[in-house]
Parts: structure tokens; C-alpha cells; sequence
């Protein structure tokens, strides 16, 4: 699964979709939404929005996401500034 998920992300860049937007896209490409991950990584719900949304950029958190949805985290937090807890 991690091929399909990370070469998608690599597709969707290529036609320049923004990395945000593809980070929002992989909840339905998946079918894996911030509850599931919530509940699989142990962070709250909203802290797993805030970091698919861009709005916080917590590596952890960031790394808990990638991993459930198959992807390198590189690939889809390449330009999120951090922001510790």
C-alpha cells in the first residue's frame, strides 16, 4: 500500500497540486480521517487536523500521520515549519 499512496503523492505533485491539499486528499484516498488517526496514534483529534490542515507542524504527530496513511513523512510535510507541542 505504502507504493500506491506514495507514488499517488508524487503524481499529484507533479501536476502541482499544493502539498496541503494533497495531505486534505489523502483522507479520502486512504479512507483513513483524522478520527481513525486520532484513535491508531493516540493524539487528540483536532491536534491531527491542525497538523493535516498546516496550522501546526508537530513532528511526532507528523510522523504518527504519515505512517498510518503509508507515506514518507517527507512527502507530504516537506515545507511545515515546527512547532513544538
Amino acid at each position: 500500500m505504502q507504493q500506491k499512496n506514495a507514488t499517488a503523492v508524487r503524481y499529484l505533485k507533479l501536476l502541482g497540486y499544493p502539498t496541503k491539499s494533497i495531505r486534505q486528499a489523502l483522507r479520502w484516498l486512504t479512507g483513513i480521517h483524522d478520527k481513525q488517526i486520532a484513535d491508531q496514534s493516540g493524539f487528540s483529534r483536532p491536534k491531527i487536523t491542525h497538523n493535516i490542515n498546516g496550522a501546526r507542524a508537530n513532528i511526532s504527530v507528523q510522523m504518527a500521520i504519515a505512517e498510518i496513511w503509508n507515506v514518507p513523512r517527507e512527502e507530504i510535510f516537506e515545507n511545515a515549519r515546527h512547532d513544538p507541542e
